[in-house]
């Protein structure tokens, strides 16, 4: 016991002759004897005992060493943690600092978010303005919001609260608007106090962008926002904050809406411009859809495409120059007729696609059709005023020698004896001349103007003038002519019907290119005078009946038609009460009909 006492490490052995249980246990509870041995021992058992006994000790006091190592350890990784924990809880501080600022962000976002959206859907001042006036109010303090704008130097626009509702007033005085979120001046107070009739004592002005007015206004717009207040120096910094995270989106939605009631200004002008035009004009997209036109395009409810509400047809109209406009991009011209009255069609290609190619044109519709009457009214004017001079000069070169043969062969005819063959042939002398004398007398009255009255006359006796005027034009033709209304008379001006079976006539002759057969003929139907005038030419195609009588539609080559032929013949027909029509002949030919009112003395 006093070895372990002074050894505690050291192994400890009890030899002894005569071993007792009670040394035994003794030895054991209270010296921790390593092992007991009875004696006696050789030199190799205590040896071997020894060295038993070293390697246990050994053990023992390695056993040691690693405890020691390990409390010293212990107490490192001790100290460590509490380090760590320290180190733990400040990190758990800080990052619920960190939540807490991020929440109060996140819910400062929100709210700017909500602000956003509820700007965003928003189509007026006073909308814009009362969704400001709660926002505002989240801070005591604070009165309602004032919104000044200038869209011009020589007048501004207040838009306020009074008792409650939104007004707008204007000012044509004179002042500068701050340029930055400021204090405003004296002066600027001043101006407010006086406009509104009361004194403001403390106020926070913030400038307003007006990006997209500018831009279309050039430059020229400017707007604040004047918010009045009686916060603290403390309590003015969360307000500005507050107000400067939400100046942006509230420019932008003032913005918008100045824009919009701009536009809708420019809009609303645009379009009294565009319905006060006198002529129809319509945007046609490449599908002939409407997509807008004034008021003269249209007469009945605006249908889809556009030949439909002008033309109230079921296709392009025909002479249309939409599609080549479309093609070639470039600025066509055409002519279409509805209902009756001619359009020259102008086509401007005004929007193209990213491959340059025109999706829209604008239509224009010119109505030509007076213009188009005066100018063949004009052109007819001229031409029988060109054959009037030929007429007046072949008769003054004509008649006087045609007088003297013909009062010389009648002198003759007196003196010479009636069963001779000198008087047969004096006679026929006298005819001719005579017969000369009518076809210039003829000559003359085709020639007359338009201003010549109306007279009873026979149609049959209107065919045998004109006759005589298209001997060139029938030399390779046979004439087969078949008059039966002599005694039947119209009320019409010669000239001009005349003028008219001279047109047919001579376009019948035209359109037979080898030799053929011309017919005339006249009857009676009812009340009405027929004359109808059939060629063996190769007749009219059916397509084309409908328009032969439109102003300057002609099938023939560049410069051997106008176009006004037939429809100056229909204008004098239906001058007289009467009508005029085609058909073609079986196996070929065409015939025009003409009916006149049979008038009586």
């Amino acid at each position: 016991m006093q070895a372990r006492l002074y050894q505690p490490m050291a192994p400890r052995f009890y030899i002894s002759s005569d071993l007792s249980e009670e040394e035994v246990r003794e030895g054991i509870n209270k010296a921790q004897v390593y092992r007991f041995i009875r004696w006696p021992l050789t030199e190799r058992e205590v040896w071997a005992q020894l060295e038993d006994a070293l390697q246990t000790h050994s053990m023992f006091f390695s056993r040691s060493l690693l405890l020691r190592e390990s409390s010293h350890q212990n107490k490192q990784l001790e100290a460590l943690t509490h380090s760590l924990e320290a180190m733990v809880d400040e990190r758990t501080q800080y990052i619920e600092m960190s939540h807490q600022e991020e929440g109060d962000k996140l819910n400062r976002e929100r709210q700017l978010l909500r602000f956003i959206k509820d700007l965003a859907t928003q189509t007026s001042f006073e909308d814009i303005l009362v969704i400001l006036r709660k926002e505002i109010r989240k801070f005591h303090k604070i009165g309602d919001p004032i919104l000044a704008y200038r869209l011009e130097e020589a007048k501004t626009v207040f838009m306020s609260f009074q008792l409650g509702n939104l007004t707008q007033t204007e000012s044509t005085v004179s002042f500068e608007f701050p340029k930055s979120a400021q204090v405003p001046s004296a002066e600027l107070v001043r101006y407010f106090a006086n406009h509104f009739g009361r004194p403001f004592v403390k106020a926070y002005v913030v400038p307003l962008e007006l990006r997209l007015t500018n831009h279309l206004l050039g430059g020229k717009g400017e707007a604040i926002l004047c918010i009045e207040n009686s916060l603290s120096d403390k309590e003015m910094g969360p307000f500005i904050d507050f107000m400067t995270d939400r100046m942006r989106p509230l420019s932008m939605a003032l913005d918008r809406v100045l824009l919009e009631n701009q536009l809708s200004a420019f809009s609303y002008r645009w379009e009294k411009t565009f319905d006060g035009m006198r002529d129809p004009i319509a945007i046609v997209d490449i599908d002939y859809s409407v997509v807008r036109a004034n008021r003269k395009f249209s007469d009945k409810f605006l249908q889809n495409k556009c030949y439909e509400s002008f033309a109230h047809g079921k296709s392009v109209c025909e002479g249309c120059p939409v599609s080549q406009a479309l093609k070639e991009g470039k600025p066509q011209s055409g002519q279409i007729q509805v209902d009756g009255r001619i359009f020259q069609v102008h086509s401007y290609p005004v929007q193209f696609d990213q491959g340059g190619n025109p999706t829209n044109v604008v239509n224009q519709y010119v109505d030509i059709t007076q213009s188009r009457e005066l100018y063949l009214r004009m052109l007819q004017n001229e031409k029988m005023g060109a054959i009037g001079l030929l007429a007046g000069n072949i008769a003054h070169e004509l008649n006087n020698p045609l007088t003297g043969l013909r009062s010389l062969s009648q002198v003759l005819l007196q003196e010479a004896d009636q069963k001779s063959h000198l008087y047969s042939d004096l006679l026929e002398i006298e005819k001719a001349t005579a017969r000369s004398q009518r076809i210039i007398k003829n000559l003359l009255d085709f020639s007359k103007g338009e201003d010549q009255p109306a007279e009873y006359i026979s149609v049959d006796e209107i065919v045998e003038r004109t006759l005589p005027m298209v001997k060139s034009a029938l030399r390779t033709h046979r004439l087969d002519v078949n008059l039966q209304t002599l005694d039947k008379t119209v009320l019409v001006e010669p000239h001009l019907v005349q003028q008219v079976v001279f047109n047919l006539i001579n376009n019948a002759c035209q359109a037979m290119k080898d030799p053929g057969r011309l017919s005339v003929s006249s009857r009676q139907d009812g009340n009405k005078i027929v004359l109808e005038i059939e060629d063996t030419g190769p007749g009219i195609p059916v397509e084309i009946q409908r328009r032969i009588f439109e102003p300057f539609f002609t099938t023939k080559k560049e410069g051997h038609g106008t176009g006004l032929g037939l429809s100056m013949s229909k204008s004098i027909i239906e001058k007289f009460g009467g009508g005029i029509e085609v058909r073609n002949i079986k196996p070929h030919g065409a015939c025009f009909v003409i009916t006149l009112p049979q008038k009586s003395l």
